[in-house]
């Protein structure tokens, strides 16, 4: 079956979704031949089509990504119990962490460890009332004693029973990227 050319510019541009527009970009391929509007017509109606197919896609993505239940520890439990804090204070900062840098060659841990860290702090000395570091001992920010100070001043006003066991269940639960090798 032959089209003309008005036919195939026609399908071309009246298509909306990606069916059509393959139909019709299919019909009028003939016009890629001859050079002019009409084969610019077809070229916008290619892209066109390319662009509904990657929305399409990021759509599916974005479902499946909705429909997927969050990360979760392969050490996570039912239950936790705040008698086990003692041992697992004395396991968390020897752990393999990750170190991410910073402007001017400051280095900080991931933020896994600044919640332990905060948890474990007010368990053992209650709330913060220092003051925000500002520069490290080499000069420059002190990222490693900002973050510290954030993480404790973020958990102001918890009970060390709750800190305790807030700790507990923080450390079962934290992803092991954030360690180079997870030894918990």
């Amino acid at each position: 079956m032959t089209v003309d050319t008005a036919t195939a510019v026609a399908a071309l541009v009246a298509a909306k979704n990606i069916e059509a527009l393959e139909a019709a970009i299919s019909q009028g391929s003939f016009l890629d031949a001859t050079p002019g509007d009409d084969r610019q017509k077809l070229r916008a109606a290619r892209t066109r089509l390319k662009k509904l197919k990657a929305e399409e896609a990021a759509k599916a993505a974005a479902d499946a990504d909705a429909g997927k239940t969050a990360e979760r520890s392969p050490h996570a439990k039912q239950s936790y119990d705040a008698a086990e804090f003692d041992t697992l204070v004395e396991k968390y900062e020897k752990l393999n962490w990750r170190i991410i840098s910073k402007p001017g060659g400051a280095t900080v841990k991931p933020d896994d460890f600044y919640v332990l860290y905060g948890f474990h702090q007010q368990a053992v000395q209650g709330d913060n009332s220092g003051e925000r570091p500002m520069w490290a001992e080499k000069g420059g920010l002190d990222f490693e004693g900002r973050s510290r100070w954030d993480a404790w001043t973020a958990v102001k006003g918890m009970p060390a029973d709750k800190a305790k066991l807030a700790f507990v269940k923080a450390y079962y639960e934290f992803l092991p990227k954030s360690l180079y090798s997870d030894t918990r």
